[in-house]
């Protein structure tokens, strides 16, 4: 109300009051005062022509100079060419409070935060004659409302199973989310096809603020996925959560990992597993075998819903669970399967079989020398010893025992290519395997991560085998990883396992193969021999030297100083290791030449079980290459620990 509106309102005010004063003391009691329209005032709004929040408050109040104000009357958002009194009579709302929050549409116009529309709105008073104030108080703003977010918070992977899962939410900054809308496309003929819904029923589906998943499928093919949120301003977010993935039916179900102490870790997925799981693998019997089950849909936004298993029967079947995921079991002797199945949240399942033939292991046969020397693969210079010149050595040196010998070479045993280590059936028999490794080996096949199988050779010392593994950096071989080594209680993998509970070293070092006389600190070909420790002397071992030979007259297997006084060798090269927390016997050191690093270190280590079985000799270095009658005094000795017998 304008000052001047004002002023004019209190002048009638007193007219009316002097023209009663006359009227009343008048003798014509019969001439009636005209009725003095109420006026209206905001007192509590948005400036005019201003920018305010969707979510509006507005007070006002009228009055009345002849009677009083009984109702008001609102009305929005009036037409350009229609006055407000008359928008009020055809749009107009009775109301008798005097104030009220709004909630308004601000939708109309957009930028990258916040959605705009333009409102009017008007009030008046009416008295108790019902007249109504004729100039309405009214005002135009700019409602503003932020825009809200929408998130993705579960989807597939771009690669991705046929049964699809989204899950979403949103936020709004000052207000709530009111609905959320999404659509399918599929990619066909190189366009975006819309499938869900149906473009000509809908242009998306709209569901309640409390709505946030979605389940798809079977799909195939390339697809994208949007959704946005619309809050209650009736602002829909602008840039809606896009997924784009491609479909495979083949990779249909959760991805179902089962992890073993024995067999390693294998994945499966889907309703079969590969056919290589219907052939068994063999294993020791009294192994004790563990199994664990896990399984992720997070790929393709699906969730696991439970798991189930069965050994051998599958005649039934226990109800499904999430929390049952292992089982345990000292399988008799025979074939057994364990079927672990996993479920997503659309009944798609996945499969999976372990299967293995459990066979006796007599450990009573034969002494069992595996020639790990890869001449097979590679062809060494002459002057360091072919295979047959290996294996007559070791045959020489194994003489005299009760038990016969058997020989496994891989080169013999080729499978897909490769050639294999023994497997169960070849250490099943054996009293006390033999395993040196010259050079790169297949040893390291048996710890391989990425190909995981029953590890005959740690199953063979688990039921009571007897080993000794020797030759060149063989335990880099096993753990595939550089020197130096460390292993601790925390390492998981088999081949630590195998290093530190089997072989009992918790770490190693390994002189190298350089030969600089300049950096003696580096030099590789530092051994000249190993002799015993105190431990070893009390066991009765006796010195194991280098077989140098004399240059001039008939060098040895391993000559030294030789080429004219140069160093053509100066020792071989050597392991240093560290028993694991006392564990092993530390039985030799290192007689070294020039590299200072390994004088006097520990190069042999000794685990003696107590009851002749499961008894371990790891030797850093290459016995071929030694005096073969110190080697022989060696392994003898060592046999003997093992409990072998030679002939009387």
């Amino acid at each position: 109300m304008t000052r001047f509106k004002k002023l004019l309102v209190l002048m009638m005010f007193a007219a009316v009051l002097a023209s009663g004063f006359v009227l009343g003391c008048s003798k014509d009691p019969g001439t009636r005062v005209p009725n003095i329209e109420p006026e209206t005032t905001l007192s509590f709004s948005p400036a005019d022509s201003s920018e305010a929040n969707y979510r509006v408050r507005m007070n006002w109040f009228g009055w009345d100079v002849d009677g009083e104000v009984v109702s008001f009357q609102t009305a929005w958002d009036k037409p350009d060419d229609v006055d407000w009194s008359t928008w009020i009579d055809l749009e107009g709302r009775t109301v008798v409070g005097t104030d009220s929050t709004f909630i308004l549409q601000a939708a109309d116009e957009f930028d990258e935060a916040n959605a705009y529309a333009v409102h009017s709105f008007a009030v008046r008073a009416v008295d108790n004659e019902g007249a109504c104030d004729a100039s309405p108080e009214s005002l135009v703003f700019t409602a503003v409302t932020a825009l809200p977010e929408t998130e993705i918070t579960r989807g597939p992977a771009s690669v991705t199973g046929p049964m699809v899962t989204f899950e979403w939410t949103a936020r709004d900054r000052d207000g709530v989310i009111v609905a959320y809308d999404y659509r399918l496309f599929a990619r066909q003929d190189n366009e975006w096809v819309q499938v869900a819904p149906d473009p000509s029923v809908a242009e998306s589906i709209t569901v309640g603020p409390d709505v946030t998943s979605v389940l798809f499928g079977p799909l195939a093919g390339l697809h994208r996925f949007e959704v946005w949120a619309t809050d209650d301003a009736g602002a829909a977010d602008q840039t809606p959560a896009v997924s784009q993935f491609t479909v495979n039916p083949e990779l249909a179900g959760p991805k179902l990992y089962v992890f073993t102490n024995v067999f390693g870790t294998h994945t499966f997925r889907g309703p079969g597993w590969p056919d290589r799981y219907n052939i068994p693998e063999p294993v020791f019997a009294g192994e004790r075998l563990g199994f664990g089950w896990g399984a992720t849909a997070a790929d393709y936004g699906g969730e696991v819903t439970g798991y189930r298993y069965a050994y051998d029967d599958t005649s039934t079947w226990p109800a499904w669970s999430i929390f049952e995921r292992r089982f345990r079991v000292t399988p008799t002797v025979g074939r057994h399967s364990l079927y672990v199945s996993a479920l997503d949240n659309a009944n798609v399942m996945t499969r999976s079989r372990i299967y293995f033939d459990v066979v006796e292991a007599s450990l009573n046969d034969y002494i069992l020398v595996v020639d790990d020397y890869t001449e097979w693969e590679v062809e060494f210079p002459e002057r360091w010893g072919s295979d047959e010149e290996r294996n007559d050595f070791y045959n020489r040196v194994l003489s005299g025992y009760v038990r016969d010998r058997s020989e496994w070479e891989p080169g013999d045993h080729i499978e897909d290519g490769r050639p294999m280590a023994p497997d169960v059936d070849a250490l099943r028999g054996a009293s006390t395997v033999i395993w040196y490794c010259d050079n790169t080996a297949t040893i390291r096949d048996l710890f391989d991560p990425f190909q995981p199988s029953y590890n005959a050779l740690a199953g063979y010392l688990r039921v009571g085998g007897n080993i000794i593994l020797c030759g060149s950096g063989v335990l880099t071989q096993v753990t595939g990883d550089p020197y130096p080594l460390s292993i601790d209680e925390s390492d998981t993998t088999t081949a630590a396992v195998f290093v530190r509970d089997y072989l009992h070293i918790g770490g190693a070092d390994h002189s190298g193969s350089g030969a600089n006389p300049n950096a003696p600190w580096n030099y590789g070909y530092c051994m000249h021999g190993a002799v015993p420790t105190p431990a070893g002397e009390a066991l009765g071992f006796e010195p194991v030297y280098v077989d140098t030979g004399d240059c001039a007259v008939e060098p040895g297997k391993w000559p030294l100083y030789c080429m004219g006084g140069g160093y053509y060798h100066c020792g071989l090269s050597v392991e240093k290791l560290v028993n694991f927390q006392g564990t092993g016997l530390e039985i030799y050191g290192t007689d070294h030449f020039l590299n200072y690093r390994f004088d006097g270190e520990p190069s042999v280590v000794l685990y003696l079980s107590g009851d002749n079985r499961g008894n371990a000799c790891y030797i850093g270095f290459m016995l071929y290459y030694c005096q073969e009658d110190d080697v022989k005094d060696m392994i003898d000795k060592v046999m003997a620990l093992f409990g072998e017998e030679k002939v009387r």
